[in-house]
């Protein structure tokens, strides 16, 4: 089938807002912000950002499916299992944070992201792992024995520890890490292959690769994504700023576990 370029006014408009959305992200990480100096241009994060195993990913996911090795799909069964068994935790800190946000608009935001989340990427989740490895979601046994219990297990009891004790800037904080952090390799790899496998427009696509797709796009690079992520980022931003010293020593602690489980996490994705 012909991927055609669309020249419909309704592509200019998305196309608009692309814009708007990636002007809006460079200007909520620019080096003169919290976020940049506490967050993403540590060298921690560009660990994380720059790691090889999100580039081998990618290229992995980008051959056809005779032509992807089985120490990538057991690498790429790993992490996204791992990744699954502390959703849960996820979903329970944005809840807080929400409870926790001072004001009504970042708590609206918050309540539409935990929503997608819900319906979207767990979702996805959830129907992958019965469909891909016949495990049942609701088995938490089965589905931490093909992940990394003791990342799981360490991400888990983090995520926890942050939605019972910390405040709101810890907890704007940690969705700020994750949700930034899949941003920016989102957008570094999605391309029109991507949207047409995750879209459907790519006859005999294997399951895995839907998945990878769709793990892309539309979850971590629509523009619905994108706005949801620059606001949680603008937000940490503003509550960086209204901080009183004692409370930003917890959230930089906070921001650098984090990142070194983050790090962790991402080790997962090496073939051995």
């Amino acid at each position: 089938e012909n991927w055609r370029l669309d020249t419909s006014p309704r592509a200019h408009a998305m196309a608009d807002v692309e814009t708007d959305l990636h002007a809006r992200w460079r200007a909520a990480t620019s080096a003169e912000t919290p976020y940049a100096r506490v967050v993403f241009d540590t060298a921690l994060a560009r660990a994380v950002r720059e790691h090889e195993n999100w580039r081998a990913l990618s290229n992995a996911a980008a051959r056809e499916d005779g032509d992807i090795d089985e120490s990538f799909r057991v690498a790429f069964k790993r992490y996204f299992a791992t990744d699954y068994v502390f959703v849960e935790d996820f979903i329970n800190l944005l809840a807080r944070a929400l409870a926790s946000a001072p004001t009504f608009g970042i708590k609206a935001r918050l309540g539409a992201f935990l929503n997608e989340l819900l319906e979207g990427e767990a979702t996805l989740f959830r129907e992958s792992l019965r469909a891909l490895w016949n495990i049942d979601a609701d088995d938490a046994v089965s589905v931490r024995a093909i992940g990394d219990d003791d990342v799981a297990t360490a991400m888990s009891t983090f995520l926890r520890r942050v939605a019972e004790d910390g405040d709101w800037l810890s907890r704007v904080a940690v969705v700020a890490v994750a949700e930034g952090l899949y941003l920016s390799w989102g957008l570094r790899v999605v391309d029109d292959d991507v949207r047409k496998v995750a879209s459907g427009l790519v006859d005999r696509a294997s399951a895995e690769r839907v998945l990878y797709a769709k793990w892309v796009w539309p979850l971590h690079s629509s523009a619905e994504f994108q706005s949801a992520v620059c606001a949680f980022v603008e937000a940490f931003n503003d509550a960086w700023r209204d901080a009183d010293e004692d409370s930003k020593t917890r959230c930089e602690a906070t921001v650098r576990e984090m990142l070194d489980l983050e790090c962790a996490f991402t080790e997962l994705l090496s073939s051995s």
